[in-house]
């Protein structure tokens, strides 16, 4: 479950359009927020040394690495599995947006400005 919510969450995050550089560009010093049809808000924050920490619904502080390996988007969040899916951007902060989860739920994702929710930059 841990995985499939990781994988799910970023795959949302960041599909929409071919132009992938600018939404990670957009997204370093700000916040992806995964909203899912529980409720539950996932928040993810991702910096330009290629590190990322996410805040999970459940109260989770996850810290890794990330990649942009062709058309996928691959996270090794530290002590885990490496886990890939599509990538494709064009986002930019301000946008909201659904997306399709891989568990085929649709989630809510918004790109906001600054390190929301008091978590600070991880």
């Amino acid at each position: 479950m841990k995985k499939l919510l990781f994988v799910a969450a970023i795959a949302a995050a960041l599909a929409a359009s071919p132009a992938f550089a600018d939404t990670m560009e957009n997204a370093y010093g700000n916040t992806i927020v995964i909203t899912y049809p529980n409720g539950a808000e996932a928040r993810y924050h991702f910096n330009a040394d290629s590190t990322f920490g996410l805040h999970t619904p459940d109260g989770q502080h996850v810290h890794g690495t990330f990649e942009i390996a062709g058309d996928q988007i691959c996270l090794t969040p530290n002590g885990g599995e490496r886990a890939c899916t599509a990538y494709v951007g064009g986002k930019a902060v301000g946008d909201t947006w659904t997306q399709t989860a891989t568990d085929g739920s649709t989630i809510n994702v918004r790109l906001e400005a600054g390190r929301g929710g008091g978590h600070g930059n991880h």
